[in-house]
């Protein structure tokens, strides 16, 4: 089952306008945060941007232009946004933590919990466009 064209438009549109202001807004807090760190850096807070934007921006990208492609439904679109999250908020703790000069013990977590949100949404998206 494929969603009509002008809700599959609508919806991408609507989803790579959040992707982009969440990629922007992880460049900015990433960019102060660093600005105030006295000079020490984390590869987890430089790279913060990447999650949304590699993982929401460029793949909404390729589904909106590739219009043979079948759109993800609901359940897969909400547990791929979950996953980037999930990446995201680790890759931020990571940072801040690292910055700050300790660790969590819940911060490891967050990476196979958002991994498997992420095969989650895409097994659902497979059985979708199989049907």
């Amino acid at each position: 089952m494929y969603t009509s064209d002008p809700d599959r438009q609508k919806s991408s549109a609507r989803i790579l306008t959040v992707y982009a202001g969440v990629t922007l807004f992880c460049i900015l807090f990433s960019t102060v945060y660093e600005y105030f760190s006295h000079g020490v850096y984390s590869a987890d807070m430089v790279f913060l941007f990447a999650y949304p934007a590699f993982g929401g921006l460029l793949p909404f990208t390729v589904l909106r232009l590739a219009e043979r492609v079948p759109y993800p439904g609901d359940g897969a679109r909400a547990a791929w946004h979950c996953g980037i999250a999930a990446l995201a908020v680790r890759s931020c703790l990571s940072g801040v933590l690292e910055i700050f000069g300790t660790d969590s013990a819940y911060v490891p977590f967050l990476l196979p919990v958002g991994i498997a949100l992420l095969l989650g949404a895409l097994i659902g998206w497979y059985a979708r466009a199989g049907k």
